[in-house]
């Protein structure tokens, strides 16, 4: 999943997530790293929010500096430079250079 996303393949990426949960296999933190870089790649903030909050409401997956730093990238990315920046400073740890 990791490597569709990454190679710009998101919609694909995403379509694997779904065949995922119609298995019932679980998704963990890295499963969630790639699902928000498809979400970026394939420019759906909508879903990639969805995505996010489900994290800790569905799945009880607590997101790490790097699910906050895909989210940041996906607003960045379609020029939501507010909501990035708004996002940036309710994040409950501190951003850094390498996230």
């Amino acid at each position: 999943m990791g490597g569709l996303a990454m190679h710009g393949y998101g919609k694909e990426c995403l379509d694997l997530f779904t065949l995922m949960q119609q298995e019932k296999i679980a998704p963990n933190e890295v499963t969630f790293t790639s699902i928000l870089k498809a979400c970026s790649v394939a420019g759906l903030v909508e879903e990639g929010w969805k995505h996010f909050e489900s994290m800790t409401k569905e799945h009880g997956i607590v997101p790490t500096l790097e699910h906050y730093g895909c989210m940041v990238d996906l607003y960045g990315r379609l020029g939501h430079l507010d909501e990035a920046l708004r996002f940036i400073h309710s994040m409950p740890c501190a951003p850094d250079a390498e996230g």
